[in-house]
């Protein structure tokens, strides 16, 4: 065991829990140890197409989008600085999005939705049919018209994910695959130790940030209901290389994104689920069919393949941010669904100041974990 004792550990090697860990790297706190039972950011594929656009309502008042809007803000100085750590280019760059209306509700919901988007940018407005061909030629000629947001970014995401890694070991951080959590050792409300595959790792502090199976280890280690659970999403990838698409595609939730390798990410679908990571047909058939319907030259595109990653749903729709109720060294982060990529940035930022006592950059009072998070019975200490 090569990691004995750590001043802070976090549980899940996600891109949540590795933007933590790089965060609390940058301020200070060089013996961290990220612990992940399977592969560094295993469910990072499924967010492949790495869409950084704002959640929620999108109105300044909803707390979700106001998260959003403070970590897409930071983006370019964050990956500015991780490629310069790293040396991975995370491929972050600023595509803007069409969000497109084929029938007339579709249309009469995002003209009443612009001015919602035009609060936080004003450039964002309707185009027509005419400008929309002219703007994205290869978008089915049936579409009426779309709202253009030249805000938006995408981010890929497995690249993302390597460079937290990578910066994080290089700068004496460390992460262990393969390295399950089996318990903790606690002194009254403060975890002193964790039980791992590998050994005991003495600790000053810990973070949760195990993704959708934060609901599995809350009650089973720290005695606690954290209502989170699997929420699977379905994603497409072709090899386009003719095909040319400069903004990122919506209709409803479902997106098309070209990455600059001249693949195509098509996603996502949304479904409770077990923990089950497989794709199935149904979603395969359904994201094919608006592929192909929003732009039809992906009929002749190469299929490469089909993905299913499991995202981690609060019972409320809100991630949790903040210390676990009942304990008096332990953090979650936790429940950021479909936006898990967007939300690393400021989840980073804003989990490493409240462990190391600094106030947040942003108010996480509608993200506090004790809003949902129930303390009951024994705390076990191991599984």
């Amino acid at each position: 065991m090569t990691a004995a004792r750590a001043t802070v550990a976090v549980i899940g090697g996600g891109i949540t829990g590795l933007a933590i860990a790089f965060q609390l790297l940058t301020r200070g706190v060089h013996d961290v140890v990220v612990l992940e039972r399977g592969q560094m950011g295993g469910q990072a594929m499924i967010a492949y197409a790495g869409l950084l656009s704002i959640p929620g309502t999108g109105r300044l008042d909803d707390p979700l989008s106001s998260l959003g809007m403070a970590s897409l803000a930071r983006f370019p100085d964050l990956v500015a600085d991780l490629r310069e750590r790293s040396g991975v280019d995370p491929e972050l760059r600023p595509t803007g999005a069409l969000y497109l209306a084929m029938t007339a509700d579709e249309e009469a919901a995002l003209r009443a939705w612009l001015p919602t988007l035009q609060a936080y940018d004003a450039r964002c407005r309707w185009v027509d049919q005419y400008e929309l061909r002219e703007l994205e030629p290869a978008v089915s000629p049936l579409f009426r018209g779309a709202v253009l947001a030249p805000f938006e970014w995408q981010v890929l995401s497995p690249r993302l994910v390597q460079a937290y890694a990578r910066a994080l070991v290089l700068g004496g951080g460390r992460i262990l695959e393969g390295t399950e959590v089996t318990g903790v050792e606690a002194h009254g409300d403060q975890v002193v130790g964790i039980d791992t595959s590998a050994g005991r790792i003495a600790v000053e502090r810990v973070v949760l940030a195990a993704g959708a199976w934060c609901g599995v280890l809350g009650p089973r280690l720290f005695g606690v209901d954290v209502p989170v659970g699997p929420l699977r999403g379905q994603l497409l990838r072709f090899e386009a290389r003719e095909l040319r698409l400069r903004h990122s595609l919506y209709r409803g939730e479902l997106y098309i994104a070209q990455k600059a390798d001249g693949t195509v990410a098509i996603g996502s679908t949304e479904e409770a689920a077990t923990f089950d990571r497989r794709p199935t047909g149904a979603g395969v058939r359904s994201l094919a069919t608006f592929a192909t319907d929003t732009v039809p030259a992906l009929e002749h595109a190469v299929f490469l393949e089909a993905l299913a990653g499991l995202r981690p749903l609060a019972s409320d729709g809100l991630p949790l941010l903040g210390q676990l109720p009942g304990w008096r060294n332990v953090w979650i982060a936790a429940g950021h669904a479909r936006n898990g990529v967007l939300l690393s940035t400021i989840t980073g930022v804003v989990m490493a100041e409240c462990i190391l006592g600094a106030t947040p950059t942003v108010d996480l009072h509608p993200f506090d974990p004790a809003r949902l998070v129930r303390r009951y019975g024994a705390r076990d200490r191991s599984a």
